[in-house]
């Protein structure tokens, strides 16, 4: 309780702890930072970078615009009563006077937010809460004082790159640096002899490219000119819109509706109508808050997805399917 974990220290065995959850916009303790540790490893261990962790601890936390517009509708109400109620407490005006134009007000008030209703709710911003430099220093930073290291199975992006390979098979190409250095943590690298990097000029020649990206507008830019500077060699499996769209559980966020003149070039993009709409609205989706797991379960589909295409033979028994031979 409360009462008993004054100072951040357990009245009863006296061990101090990281989080308060009453002074945390993510309301994390923790026993809650552990188990979402536990989810992004997977079970196996598997590394993730301390973006990754804020999007997993604040994407339950994230505001809600239906609610921010009930809670201002309540306001406006109340503050209408209490003026009414003031008026009458000091004489200003007698009851028969302040009653029926109180309750005219509050109706006229009541039908007008309803009517704003579909453009409040249609330019609303939706965001994490609070700053992830603040998460860092109040989350991450008060673990590594309290406990020595950082949470368990996490790594600083701005500390792991990939090492550089003489002679790759592949290349991954991402603008998010979180995602990249969740990669290298987990040793793809070395698994499919894969080279990692965040610019186009960067990319080994002659290699297969698979290209990841945001649910954005510049995600989506940046995939179309990957298409454009790499032809043939670009395998864009990014976070698409659609792919957002069909999964409610899937992270969404939204800023300030984007210029007209700024969209224009999403409709030379393999988009359909919704998901310009969509993206058209503010709306995006980082791929930095896919868990582990699944980037590298794209990865690898990626992966034989390339292999299948070189090699007649694998697609060839990819069609066929495969048998198992009785053990018995």
């Amino acid at each position: 309780m409360r009462k008993e974990r004054g100072g951040r220290r357990c009245s009863t065995c006296k061990r101090e702890f990281a989080l308060e959850p009453k002074e945390s916009p993510l309301g994390l303790h923790d026993i809650r930072l552990r188990k979402l540790a536990e989810r992004l490893g997977d079970g196996r261990g598997l590394r993730y970078t301390s973006l990754q962790l804020w999007y997993a601890a604040g994407r339950k936390k994230v505001s809600d615009p239906l609610r921010a517009f009930q809670r201002a509708r309540f306001g406006l109400g109340s503050a209408i009563v209490m003026l009414a109620i003031f008026l009458m407490v000091l004489r200003v005006a007698s009851p028969a006077v302040v009653i029926p134009f109180g309750v005219l007000i509050l109706v006229l008030a009541t039908v007008g937010i309803g009517a704003a209703k579909p453009w409040f709710l249609s330019r609303a911003t939706v965001r994490m809460p609070g700053l992830y430099s603040n998460f860092r220093r109040d989350v991450v930073g008060r673990w590594i004082s309290v406990y020595g290291g950082p949470p368990p199975g996490s790594v600083d992006e701005g500390q792991v790159w990939p090492p550089a390979l003489a002679r790759p098979r592949f290349a991954v190409l991402c603008p998010d640096r979180s995602v990249l250095a969740c990669l290298a943590a987990n040793n793809v690298s070395q698994t499919w002899s894969m080279a990692l990097s965040d610019r186009i000029d960067q990319i080994p020649p002659d290699v297969p490219v698979i290209v990841l990206h945001d649910a954005s507008m510049p995600g989506i830019a940046m995939a179309g000119k990957a298409r454009v500077a790499l032809g043939s060699r670009a395998v864009v499996v990014g976070l698409s819109p659609r792919a957002v769209l069909a999964n409610a559980s899937t992270l969404r966020l939204r800023d300030p509706r984007p210029q007209p003149q700024d969209t224009e070039f999403l409709h030379g993009e393999p988009l359909s109508a919704a998901e310009i709409e969509w993206l058209c609205e503010g709306w995006w989706s980082p791929i930095a808050a896919i868990p582990p797991a699944k980037l590298l379960m794209v990865l690898e589909r990626a992966v034989e997805r390339i292999e299948d295409a070189s090699d007649p033979d694998r697609r060839a028994a990819r069609e066929v399917g495969f048998l198992t031979w009785p053990t018995r």
